[in-house]
């Protein structure tokens, strides 16, 4: 039933997350070398290493996909205490290639609000725009907003809940049926972990 494919990854240290895009035909890598990969399923259905980069100064925790309609879009989480935005810039016809594939990955923001290690991140579904939420060791949600999704350097904080312990992972609830919820796992005091609503 399933089939079973190696890849050489490359990173030099552990992988804390891999992703597929919407499509399934793309992939993310990252890692506490620092880095991220982006892999492409070629047409015999090889993965390929299309980009590398090194994105932060700390361990990579995670690495999530945008809704296409906002164009190829990657945000990472780090050790460092920050969340960038990432999109890939394909190099016109005319110009020198960047890369082999001839696009390369440009960092658009650095969100810095965090004063410890921003564990986990989510972008909300589509129905509710490009927003991100990330979470942190130091007790905080903090939802983004990118007011003008043609202009990604620019991402407004909206919301920052206290949670009063520190934030291990984050989900939004995807369902147009209820209300806009994220879902966050919380390090409780005693050593268990929490869920908690918002």
């Amino acid at each position: 039933m399933f089939e079973t494919k190696a890849l050489a990854a490359d990173h030099k240290d552990l992988i804390h997350d891999i992703t597929f895009d919407f499509y399934g035909r793309r992939m993310a890598t990252c890692s506490s070398d620092q880095s991220v990969k982006v892999w492409d399923l070629n047409e015999n259905g090889e993965w390929i290493c299309s980009s590398g980069w090194k994105t932060h100064s700390g361990s990579v925790w995670r690495v999530v996909w945008a809704h296409p309609e906002y164009g190829q879009m990657l945000a990472t989480c780090s050790f460092d205490r920050t969340a960038c935005i990432w999109e890939e810039q394909i190099a016109d016809s005319g110009a020198p290639k960047a890369a082999a594939s001839g696009s390369h990955w440009v960092k658009r923001a650095t969100l810095v609000d965090s004063r410890t290690s921003v564990t986990d991140i989510a972008f909300a579904p589509k129905h509710l725009g490009l927003h991100l939420a990330t979470c942190s060791t130091d007790g905080y949600v903090r939802i983004y907003e990118a007011p003008d999704v043609m202009n990604l350097s620019q991402w407004t904080l909206m919301h920052e809940i206290t949670c009063k312990n520190g934030c291990s992972c984050i989900t939004w609830n995807p369902s147009r049926a209820h209300p806009p919820m994220l879902a966050v796992g919380i390090d409780a005091p005693s050593g268990t972990g929490l869920l908690q609503i918002y």
